[in-house]
């Protein structure tokens, strides 16, 4: 809920326009390497407006996005992408189980669920949505990113979809809102850390500083 309604209602279809270079470049290499290894039948976990499910352009096989807010769905829905829109919590997704040849949680949105025992949670969620041989594919944002989202953010508040930043919990890696929202960073070693029993993989750095997980279920 704290998710939900941290954003201005036009935030997930104007944020992104706002995106200052540093950030363009880290969307474009969090798309880059989900273009490598996508496969349907996909599920994309926390697809807002369906802005990664659009640039991948998968053909073939179900396609489904899901999110919490059906508002974003709405947004998802205008740009005539060959998938089925879903409104549910990834925590209970309204899903197949052991079906999916690739589940996406991707645009770094593991750092906002706000604690480490809902990040489980959620990610033990997800991996039971995978079939066996497919893959659990997840972002975060690293240290070396820690610029580019403050660029991004400030981008916003200028713009009126973010409010100003909460002094008293902004430091180091935490990006906390006045309006209670926080967007978390994560080290490579804590976000493998968190890689679901069952599930075998690596996570890799990008150029940009954005984690890059691939899990697989064995």
């Amino acid at each position: 809920m704290r998710y939900r309604d941290a954003h201005h209602p036009q935030w997930v279809v104007a944020a992104y326009a706002l995106a200052p270079p540093a950030f363009q470049k880290l969307l474009a290499e969090e798309l880059a390497w989900l273009q490598r290894l996508v496969q349907p039948p996909l599920v994309e976990v926390g697809c807002g407006a369906g802005r990664i499910l659009a640039a991948l352009g998968v053909q073939g096989g179900s396609v489904v996005g899901l999110d919490l807010v059906p508002r974003y769905l709405v947004a998802a829905r205008r740009l005539n992408v060959p998938a089925w829109w879903v409104a549910g919590d990834g925590l209970r997704p309204p899903l197949r189980r052991n079906h999916w040849r690739t589940v996406i949680f991707g645009q770094a949105t593991l750092g906002s669920l706000g604690s480490e025992p809902l990040r489980r949670r959620m990610l033990t969620s997800l991996a039971e949505l995978v079939a066996p041989g497919g893959r659990l594919l997840v972002t975060a944002y690293g240290p070396q990113a820690r610029q580019a989202r403050r660029e991004w953010y400030e981008a916003q508040q200028r713009a009126g979809l973010l409010p100003p930043f909460d002094p008293a919990r902004t430091r180091e890696g935490t990006f906390a809102f006045t309006n209670g929202f926080v967007s978390q960073e994560l080290t490579a070693h804590e976000l493998q850390a968190h890689c679901p029993q069952g599930l075998v993989g690596a996570v890799t750095e990008l150029p940009s500083g954005l984690l890059a997980a691939s899990w697989r279920r064995v």
